[in-house]
């Protein structure tokens, strides 16, 4: 072997884990640009008429609602008018950026969650989650912007594991500005104020309030203050079914085409979720449940929003988006469980599938099954290993 030779092998093996960075991420943008062209329904009937009614409307179309998604989006679709990209484009280039901050997010999560080959694992984290099939169809073939909201999330919990709680609860109120399934993730944040004391009740006023404030050049342009809540409100009717396209527990006992019964349905769904979460919080409250380790917090996590796709109404299968990402932070950084995210992914997928192509993959009712199996497997293990499984660290009390 020559010298040059020599020195490219120590070069490959010094920055490997970099050349693999690099080259996964590569992979990702190509395999999201060999689709920049898809036009999803969605896009056709919502995105591409907001885009045109905010283009022709300048800054001023911000002082009206233009679709049915927060004011920050409706912000960000004039921004994107201004730059000569083009409505399927800046959608899809906007969704691929969070993708790739997604992707970072998740990987600084599972690196300061782990004790051994940490770097490695945040790699190939950054990896399957940039290359993730869901990740790829919601951005590069839907144009939808889950990522961005997810990403936020991820980052917040990071945040969060770092006492940097301020900022924390910065990032999830930008979140829930950005979109309403942000509050899949305040029941652990919920469990984890009670469990550690770490966090104040006050940290929670800053979510409305960051909201409020990322809303506040509508309201200057003329919008109600209401707006900023009422957009929300609306959207928990949507479509007033209890699924939509969701294999949750309602495609098992519902007919989606039935709205006759839809608002005792609502009212029960929104009960039913609320006592199955505040029984784990008084679970927490009277048993001391440790929430603070990571393994704990993250499992604490994926029960929480399993059970709020699981058991809230009107649900689209985009909106299990968080649940994916959460099952693979936690399995890698436990090491074991891996066939979590991949269930719930290719669940996932089943939706995704019959909605862009039409491909209905498997029967909803038998997705939705299987679904709930899982789920009450997650309910079992994070019962038995959080919950009841009481063991404070550096305490010899046990429950």
């Amino acid at each position: 072997m020559t010298k040059l030779e020599s020195k490219f092998f120590d070069f490959v093996k010094k920055n490997i884990i970099l050349i693999f960075w690099v080259s996964i991420t590569v992979c990702g943008i190509l395999l999201r640009a060999f689709q920049i062209d898809f036009e999803s329904l969605d896009y056709k009937y919502f995105l591409l008429p907001w885009w045109n009614q905010i283009e022709q409307g300048g800054i001023n179309a911000l002082a009206t609602q233009v679709g049915n998604y927060n004011i920050p989006y409706q912000i960000i679709i004039y921004i994107m008018t201004l730059f000569p990209f083009g409505p399927l484009g800046s959608y899809k280039l906007l969704s691929v950026i969070f993708d790739f901050l997604l992707a970072t997010g998740a990987a600084l999560l599972v690196h300061s969650s782990s004790s051994s080959n940490s770097k490695l694992k945040a790699v190939i984290t950054f990896g399957i989650t940039f290359c993730s099939i869901t990740v790829i169809l919601n951005s590069a073939f839907w144009a939808q912007c889950d990522s961005i909201y997810v990403a936020l999330i991820l980052f917040a919990l990071y945040f969060l594991k770092k006492d940097k709680n301020i900022l924390s609860f910065v990032f999830i109120g930008i979140a829930f500005a950005f979109k309403l399934q942000t509050v899949f993730i305040l029941p652990v944040l919920i469990y984890y104020y009670i469990s550690t004391r770490k966090i104040s009740i006050l940290h929670f006023f800053i979510i409305p309030a960051v909201d409020f404030i990322m809303c506040l050049p509508a309201v200057i342009l003329g919008r109600p203050v209401w707006d900023i809540v009422n957009i929300y409100l609306t959207q928990t009717d949507d479509g007033k079914k209890m699924q939509i396209n969701c294999p949750n527990l309602y495609a098992l006992i519902c007919d989606s085409s039935d709205m006759s019964n839809y608002y005792m349905l609502k009212a029960f769904s929104i009960i039913l979720t609320m006592t199955l979460l505040g029984t784990a919080l008084a679970v927490i409250i009277y048993k001391n449940a440790d929430i603070n380790s990571n393994k704990n917090f993250l499992l604490a996590a994926t029960w929480s929003v399993f059970t709020c796709v699981m058991f809230l109404p009107s649900m689209h299968e985009r909106y299990a988006y968080l649940l994916d990402i959460i099952t693979l932070i936690y399995a890698l950084v436990i090491s074991k469980r891996f066939w979590l995210p991949v269930i719930c992914t290719m669940i996932s997928l089943r939706g995704y599938c019959y909605y862009l192509f039409g491909y209905d993959m498997l029967d909803i009712k038998f997705t939705a099954i299987i679904y709930l199996i899982v789920y009450l497997y997650v309910s079992y293990i994070f019962f038995k290993e959080v919950l009841f499984n009481c063991q404070k660290q550096n305490s010899i009390q046990k429950c």
